[in-house]
């Protein structure tokens, strides 16, 4: 297994252990503390990503990068705004994803802190520098999931802020054409990755700028350092 792979293989072991498990946690979480039983009493109030993962969205997450999860149940009746409060638990989910992106983003700073000082000082980085890919790809991940989460088609989240923006007579034309939408959506997800990989663009989150004093390290060659640790690690050797 070549260092692609494995970069790959465990960015989408945390997909699915980690980041889609915390997403839908959010759901069920807000949608109690709103006053909605459901997502409790099927049991995913809880963090085991077993109780959220479906079989055929992980299987296909781990063969080809892209799968889904179970969708929290919801009962609406239980709100005492229906319409705001599906809002607020819709959105749940892609906030969680984007603190969980800022969360890997410090990580990788972090090591890649520990990676440029180990590698002026002489040591043995390789592993460090490897870890500092993963946390990034995650994070990158992370932040795409939230985003592609908020498009304004269902069944993503972002439909529900737009079903509650949008004029109620305007709803039924939206419905009518947002299945057409959907449908061209998909297709484009699962047979060209264009949302993840031509669409949105791999952010380089482990920017110079964002590592406290990156500058003082390597002096003036690094305020000028291209972003992403692969052209750093390039530029130093």
């Amino acid at each position: 297994m070549d260092n692609t792979m494995m970069i790959n293989l465990l960015s989408r072991a945390a997909v699915l252990l980690l980041l889609l498990p915390v997403h839908e946690y959010a759901h069920a979480r807000v949608s109690y503390a709103l006053g909605d039983p459901t997502a409790a009493n099927d049991g995913r109030l809880d963090l085991n990503p077993l109780v959220h993962l479906d079989p055929v969205g992980s299987l296909l997450m781990l063969l080809v990068g892209i799968g889904w999860a179970k969708p929290v149940p919801v009962d609406p009746r239980y709100y005492k705004n229906p319409r705001r409060d599906m809002v607020i638990t819709a959105m749940a989910g892609p906030l969680a994803n984007l603190i969980m992106g800022f969360l890997f983003l410090i990580l990788a700073q972090v090591s890649l802190g520990f990676w440029v000082r180990g590698y002026y000082n002489g040591a043995n980085v390789d592993t460090l520098y490897y870890m500092v890919l993963i946390l990034q790809t995650i994070a990158s991940i992370s932040v795409s999931l939230a985003v592609f989460n908020l498009l304004p088609v269902p069944p993503l989240d972002g439909s529900r802020l737009l079903e509650y923006l949008l004029p109620r007579r305007w709803l039924m034309t939206y419905y009518r054409y947002a299945r057409a939408v959907c449908a061209a959506l998909y297709r484009c997800v699962y047979q060209h990755h264009l949302l993840f990989h031509r669409v949105y663009p791999r952010w380089h989150v482990c920017h110079y700028g964002l590592y406290p004093g990156a500058d003082r390290v390597g002096g003036a060659r690094w305020r000028n350092f291209p972003s992403g640790p692969v052209r750093w690690k390039a530029l130093l050797t």
